[in-house]
């Protein structure tokens, strides 16, 4: 039997995947061009704008360098790929270029580097990280 995968509040799943950017994804990977701002092309309007970010967000949530579709959901990050994959995190936000047009500028980093870099700063004692993913939200009355 496979892993059952609960509801998620409100009823709503995990978010859908994107595939439409994984090819963008996997040249940063490949070349391991992490940590360097890049610069989509023109976007029409803004919503197309927020589809092209949202849609490179998605290709990073569930792309692993191994070629697995389903990796990502079966191997969390703590455990990780057991085919040694490369998992990628991105920041994409829209902004305006110098003649008013919009584009998409996102930064990619190697999720596993991403967490050693947290550790030598912050120690391994999580409670003391600056944020915690995983971290249960405590209610305030």
């Amino acid at each position: 039997m496979g892993r059952v995968i609960g509801v998620w509040q409100g009823g709503a799943g995990p978010p859908r995947r994107d595939d439409r950017f994984v090819p963008v994804v996997a040249l940063v990977q490949a070349r391991g061009l992490f940590g360097q701002p890049y610069l989509t092309p023109r976007c029409r309007n803004a919503g197309h704008a927020d589809d092209v970010r949202r849609g490179i967000y998605l290709a990073c949530r569930y792309f692993c360098s191994c070629g697995q579709k389903y990796c990502t959901r079966k191997y969390g990050n703590v455990t990780g790929c057991p085919d040694g994959g490369q998992r990628v995190s991105v920041r994409a936000d829209v902004v305006r270029d110098g003649q008013g047009a919009l584009r998409v500028q996102c930064t990619f980093w190697d999720k596993t580097e991403a967490t050693r870099e947290i550790i030598r700063k912050y120690g391994p004692d999580p409670s003391l990280w600056p944020y915690q993913a995983k971290a249960k939200k405590l209610r305030r009355k």
